[in-house]
């Protein structure tokens, strides 16, 4: 079995032993059917359970497969990296490793607790995406903590590989797929724009979504489910993953078929449609995307042209690495349906 930190307390325990220790009070957070589904409860244990931790709740992620367990032994590392990391004041806004517990023989994270409400509860109220102000101040939120973070973590520099790596994890997750080679096409275009530059290397969440960062009074409080990080990695790839996702959901509370309410020119038509529209259109909404993009790319030194390239290869990382066939899979066809010409037009988009 993989070696894991060992625990702040004397005495590894189970479970069992925590949630039902007298005293304890808990609740069920969330659980899912992913393959790799955990379940995550917060607890507040008897009083000095952890001497060097928190008076008030902790965080347990219980694993329900194998494939869970080693995503939590995953977040487990990279929670334990952040630990050791200066973070430049940012330690608050990030959970704190305590121990591993047994879980029936597999790992059980316990952290501390972050505190905020999910950007995604804000996101999805009525009409918010439709309005110019709010969605510019979650993207400003976004940007503004993944700078501080990137600055904070920067380490050596080195050549930027991210597109060709996605590639070869294209190819071997998707070998045989009728669009593989069209997916094909426009990574070795992103990464021929993006191979002749170096940048520093950055601790990266790896899954940098409006629904992992928690918000609270016009700041970020808190970013979560670290599983999917590096101590040092590409700072491009939760710039673009955030915008991604972002656009993604745009449509979600759209007919098919629709005019999106506050977006002319996008309707909710397949798989992607917000996507596109951010990456390539004209409208309020792409001029904010790819502002988003072009500062970001701008702040870890990089010539800020390169958004383009940065977001091609973020598709084809979610296509390489998603644990949803189904959506993994959708991903790999909106990449081969987007134009694969990294040049700028005057919209600070793709030529076509």
């Amino acid at each position: 079995m993989t070696e894991l930190p060992r625990p702040f307390s004397p005495h590894p325990r189970s479970v069992h032993e925590l949630l039902f220790a007298p005293g304890s009070r808990g609740v069920l957070l969330a659980t899912s059917r992913d393959p790799d589904a955990k379940r995550t409860f917060v607890v507040t244990p008897p009083a000095g359970t952890y001497v060097d931790g928190p008076a008030g709740p902790v965080a347990i992620k219980i694993p329900v497969t194998m494939a869970a367990a080693s995503a939590i032994t995953r977040e487990t590392r990279m929670l334990v990296a952040l630990r050791d990391a200066e973070l430049a004041g940012l330690e608050p806004t990030v959970p704190r490793y305590l121990e591993t517990l047994d879980s029936d023989g597999l790992p059980a994270l316990v952290s501390t607790v972050v505190h905020g409400t999910p950007m995604s509860v804000a996101y999805h109220r009525w009409r918010h995406t439709t309005r110019p102000r709010l969605v510019a101040e979650d993207f400003a939120l976004a940007g503004g903590w993944l700078r501080h973070f990137q600055t904070a973590t920067a380490g050596e520099r080195a050549r930027i590989t991210w597109a060709a790596e996605m590639s070869g994890a294209v190819r071997e997750r998707w070998s045989g797929h009728p669009r593989l080679e069209a997916a094909q096409v426009r990574l070795r275009a992103a990464d021929r724009q993006l191979k002749s530059y170096r940048v520093a290397r950055t601790m990266v969440h790896g899954d940098y979504w409006f629904g992992n960062l928690l918000v609270s009074d016009g700041a970020v409080t808190g970013v979560v489910d670290w599983e999917s990080g590096s101590p040092a990695g590409c700072p491009l790839r939760d710039l673009v993953r955030f915008a991604l996702s972002y656009c993604l959901y745009i449509d979600r509370h759209t007919r098919p078929g629709n005019p999106v309410r506050g977006h002319r020119g996008l309707r909710r038509t397949g798989f992607g449609a917000g996507i596109k529209y951010g990456l390539l259109e004209e409208g309020w909404l792409p001029d904010l995307v790819r502002l988003y993009l072009r500062t970001g790319v701008d702040a870890v030194g990089l010539p800020s042209a390169l958004w383009y390239g940065a977001a091609l290869a973020g598709l084809g990382e979610i296509a390489a690495t998603a644990n949803d066939d189904e959506f993994a899979g959708s991903h790999l066809d909106l990449l081969a349906d987007l134009p694969y010409w990294p040049l700028s037009n005057d919209l600070g988009g793709p030529t076509r």
